[in-house]
């Protein structure tokens, strides 16, 4: 398997830094709100790089050990830490997901 490279995930760590930070429950209450304010943020184009970069660093960690993953996440600048890779996928594929039309809402 190929090293997994944290600067082929910009948006990720623009996302993890900058909504999932060392403040972020206070400033949010939660990881899924955290990023539900970064996709209202952001434009149409930085929301579907975030999806696309969320859907390949879930299925290029599948086979890592969940504490590698966790690492790496916070190499992102995330300062969450789920507490199990099911809470990871369920708040990146719950909250970051393109329309279904492809479209703006």
């Amino acid at each position: 398997m190929t090293r997994l490279k944290l600067s082929d995930f910009a948006e990720l760590q623009r996302a993890f830094s900058g909504y999932l930070h060392e403040d972020f429950l206070d400033e949010y209450g939660s990881p899924g709100a955290a990023l539900r304010a970064f996709h209202r943020d952001a434009d149409h184009a930085e929301r579907l790089r975030f999806w696309t970069e969320a859907r390949r660093f879930v299925e290029q960690t599948a086979r890592l050990d969940f504490t590698e993953v966790r690492a790496l996440l916070a190499g992102l600048g995330c300062r969450w830490t789920p507490p199990s890779r099911r809470a990871l996928v369920a708040l990146l594929t719950e909250t970051a997901h393109p329309p279904a039309d492809g479209h703006e809402k």
